[in-house]
């Protein structure tokens, strides 16, 4: 099971912001590259994957994506990017999960939605 959650940004998430967001939480994070590059996951030391990152998106209009989250976007919304994130949703894993995926929405400089809070 996993909780999704949505980072937006004013640019794409890249491997930077994803390593300085686990090394925050745990340096011994380990990151993989999944579907030929499409995605990255996070594993703890014993191989659990704490959350899977999907390729960031570029909206074009923010009407679809407020609709989504069923909230108002940050920001402008004049260039936002869409990130989705599946994290893991059982204790103890689901506390490290989402710091780790709030650590990277502050390092890309956005901000972490949880879909779930919309009632996704």
């Amino acid at each position: 099971m996993s909780a999704e959650w949505v980072v937006l940004s004013d640019q794409h998430v890249d491997a930077a912001a994803v390593l300085a967001g686990a090394a925050e939480v745990d340096p011994a994070i380990g990151i993989r590259q999944v579907w030929d590059g499409d995605a990255v996951q996070l594993v703890d030391q014993g191989g659990v994957v704490l959350l899977t990152l999907f390729q960031s998106r570029r909206l074009d209009s923010p009407v679809d994506a407020e609709r989504l989250l069923g909230r108002p976007l940050p920001g402008d919304g004049d260039r936002l990017w869409w990130t989705e994130v599946h994290a893991a949703a059982q204790p103890p894993f689901r506390v490290t999960a989402t710091r780790i995926v709030q650590n990277i929405a502050d390092a890309a400089g956005g901000t972490a939605a949880s879909r779930a809070a919309a009632g996704h």
